[in-house]
């Protein structure tokens, strides 16, 4: 498994627990730490659309929606 797959995996399960408490939801942005590509600290997180992308890099991700 590579390591933007470990990741992407990661990242899924983390907001699958926190999805039932509001207040949580918005600390997401504080678990997605390092870009998978360029592993800068620069990911930003839309909790609305699911869409992380790395201001650095021009990574882009759409991960499952919170609703």
């Amino acid at each position: 498994m590579g390591i933007y797959e470990e990741w992407k995996k990661d990242i899924e399960s983390k907001i699958k627990k926190f999805t039932k408490d509001e207040k949580i939801k918005e600390k997401i942005p504080a678990i997605i730490k390092r870009c998978p590509k360029c592993h800068n600290l620069t990911l930003q997180f839309d909790p609305k659309t699911g869409r992380i992308d790395c201001t650095s890099c021009g990574f882009e991700e759409f991960i499952s929606r919170i609703k």
